[in-house]
C-alpha cells in the first residue's frame, strides 16, 4: 500500500478518536510506525468496546490491516539521490542517473546573458520587458542611484 493510503486512514481515525474520545494521535507517526499504529489500534477497539463506538473498530481494522502489507518499494528521497550523485561525481564515478547536458546551450551560464539585473545591479529582482513589447520605450523608464550604505529589503533582511 501507498503512504497516502496509510496516512488517510490513519488521518480518518485520528478524526474519529478526537471526536468521540477527546484523544489527539499524531496521524503521520502514526503511519510510518508499527508500534504507535498498534498503540492506537489497541486503544480504538478498547473505546468501541467500551462506548459502542462502531466505527471506531471498524477504522481500527483497517490500520492495522494496511500496516500489516509492507510498502511496494523503497524510495529514495531525492535530496539524497542527488547528494550521492555529486559526491560519486566529485570522486570521479560517473553514473547513468547523472549525466552530462547534451546541448551547447544547457552548457551557457546565466551569467552570459545580458540581462537588466547587470544593468540595474542595485534591483534584486529583473525589471519587466514588456514595455518594449507593446511600444513603450526605454528612453522613458529612469531609474534613479541609491545609496549603497542605505538598508536594503531585497536579499536580505533588514
Amino acid at each position: 500500500m501507498s503512504s497516502t493510503e496509510k496516512i488517510a486512514i490513519a488521518a480518518h481515525l485520528h478524526v474519529l478518536l478526537r471526536r468521540k474520545t477527546g484523544r489527539v494521535t499524531d496521524t503521520e507517526w502514526m503511519a510510518t510506525n508499527l508500534e504507535y499504529a498498534a498503540e492506537i489500534v489497541r486503544f480504538s477497539r478498547e473505546k468501541a468496546a467500551e462506548d459502542g463506538h462502531i466505527d471506531l473498530g471498524v477504522w481500527a481494522d483497517r490500520l492495522e490491516e494496511i500496516m500489516a502489507t509492507p510498502d511496494a518499494r523503497h524510495r529514495v528521497p531525492l535530496v539524497r539521490m542527488m547528494a550521492d550523485a555529486v559526491k560519486e561525481r566529485a570522486a570521479g564515478v560517473h553514473t547513468p542517473a547523472v549525466s552530462a547536458p547534451s546541448s551547447p546551450g544547457d552548457q551557457q551560464s546565466a551569467r552570459s546573458v545580458d540581462t537588466e539585473e547587470e544593468v540595474y545591479p542595485e534591483s534584486g529582482f529583473i525589471e519587466s520587458t514588456f514595455g518594449s513589447l507593446f511600444g513603450d520605450s526605454e528612453s522613458h523608464r529612469h531609474k534613479e542611484r541609491r545609496d549603497p550604505n542605505a538598508p536594503r529589503y531585497v536579499k536580505g533582511l533588514r
